[in-house]
């Protein structure tokens, strides 16, 4: 239930969330994510941190000097029976991480609708992510960018909509077949050459 969620988290029906599901450290980059969201400045929107981690202390106190405290939202740590109701009740999953060999959280947010942003150090950008269609993929560390995709997203209800239906036709097409095929196919082509 998105409604229900959402009271529990304090944020309006109409607004747009922005969801960053990882564990809060360093290399997942959750402080580029928080000076985007504040960059971006968007109206009705926020930003909900849903896992713990060394950062977390770091993350708050930026918060409160940025005047956020109203806007982001700070979960713990979530299982995973969890963490279908986090990505239902959200509009954008973004992982800015300086390094994930795939982003497991790319596909199970995908498989819940969910359009996503992605750094070009994050796996599934190759896999799953289809810029524009069903999601962004800009490079790490680009808060500017991040902030730009933000605001191209965050207040536009229809472009989430369309974006999710994407994002989840995407994963009804999407297999570990695959995955494993293009896996074989890029050490053919790491062994082989362009030959």
């Amino acid at each position: 239930d998105r409604g229900a969620v959402r009271a529990d988290w304090r944020i309006p029906d109409h607004a747009s969330i922005a969801l960053f599901c990882a564990k809060l450290q360093p290399w997942k980059e959750p402080l580029d994510l928080l000076e985007a969201f504040a960059a971006a400045n968007v109206p009705d929107s926020y930003l909900v941190f849903a896992g713990d981690g060394p950062l977390r202390n770091d993350l708050e106190r930026r918060v409160a000097e940025l005047g956020l405290a109203d806007r982001v939202r700070f979960l713990g740590f979530k299982n995973q029976t969890q963490l279908p109701s986090v990505y239902r009740a959200s509009d954008l999953l973004v992982l800015p991480a300086q390094y994930d060999a795939f982003g497991l959280v790319v596909n199970e947010a995908m498989l819940c609708g969910l359009p996503v942003a992605v750094s070009d150090r994050v796996g599934a950008k190759f896999d799953l992510v289809r810029p524009g269609e069903n999601g962004y993929v800009f490079p790490v560390g680009d808060v500017g960018e991040l902030a730009r995709i933000l605001q191209q997203v965050l207040p536009d209800p229809e472009k989430r909509a369309r974006m999710g239906v994407a994002a989840r036709q995407r994963m009804e097409t999407w297999s570990p077949r695959e995955y494993v095929n293009g896996l074989v196919r890029g050490v053919e082509l790491a062994i082989l050459g362009d030959s």
